[in-house]
């Protein structure tokens, strides 16, 4: 994970940041190749499930974990990037940050009809992204991509007779698309969908004496509607 972001951080934050033709102008395209620095700011909603898996042994016999539990979630974070100005649109490459809420449900057991209590809290992801945006009009946007980072959250598992508690930290993915409205010569409004996938994780299950009774993997993706504004030169704006 380490890698990815420092590079990509280091992307951003050591670009050259021209100013834009057209901050102080009409909506007016931007001289090709002008690249500016942007952060952005991002809430939504994010339709998150993990399916189950692994092997419960504590039932006479490892047997299989089946299931999904899923929770509409809160996300909110941030993105600093660099958007380059071409004919047809902006290409933007950007770091990105998001947080979610908690998500609680249930999945399948062994011990039917005793069912899994499933937690999963403090989920984040750190991405490294890349746009490519096709201006419909002087206003007007569309655009997709996608990006590679890491990500991770904490999950519990009980179903009364086994347990686990454990920390996922794996490799993350998304793709995505989106609109996007200028408000202003600096400012975008961005309404976007991504697909996030989260990888496997794995989580010891143990009986209440401490015993090994196998495993619970976690499978987590979402579906998210986000909505943000994006804010280009914002240090050259707060100099004013």
């Amino acid at each position: 994970m380490r890698p990815v972001v420092v590079l990509a951080i280091a992307f951003v934050c050591g670009a050259t940041v021209p100013r834009c033709a057209s901050a102080d102008g009409p909506f007016l395209p931007s001289a090709s190749g002008d690249r500016r620095l942007y952060a952005t700011g991002i809430i939504g909603d994010s339709f998150t499930s993990i399916a189950s898996g692994g092997l419960n042994t504590a039932g006479g016999g490892p047997v299989a974990n089946t299931g999904a539990a899923a929770s509409d979630l809160f996300t909110a974070g941030g993105a600093l990037g660099t958007a380059t100005d071409r004919p047809s649109g902006e290409l933007r490459v950007e770091v990105e940050a998001l947080g979610r809420g908690t998500l609680t449900g249930r999945t399948d057991s062994v011990f039917s009809p005793e069912q899994y209590a499933v937690r999963a809290t403090d989920s984040w992801t750190v991405m490294a992204n890349v746009w490519r945006e096709h201006a419909v009009s002087d206003r007007l946007g569309v655009y997709g991509g996608g990006g590679i980072g890491a990500g991770g959250y904490r999950i519990s598992v009980d179903d009364l007779t086994v347990s686990g508690v454990g920390t996922a930290s794996v490799f993350a993915w998304q793709v995505g698309t989106g609109v996007t409205w200028r408000i202003t010569p600096h400012a975008t409004l961005d309404l976007g969908y991504r697909y996030l996938d989260l990888g496997v994780a794995s989580t010891p299950l143990a009986l209440a004496n401490g015993a090994a009774a196998g495993n619970y993997t976690s499978a987590l993706s979402a579906s998210e509607w986000l909505l943000s504004v994006r804010v280009y030169e914002p240090l050259a704006m707060l100099r004013r």
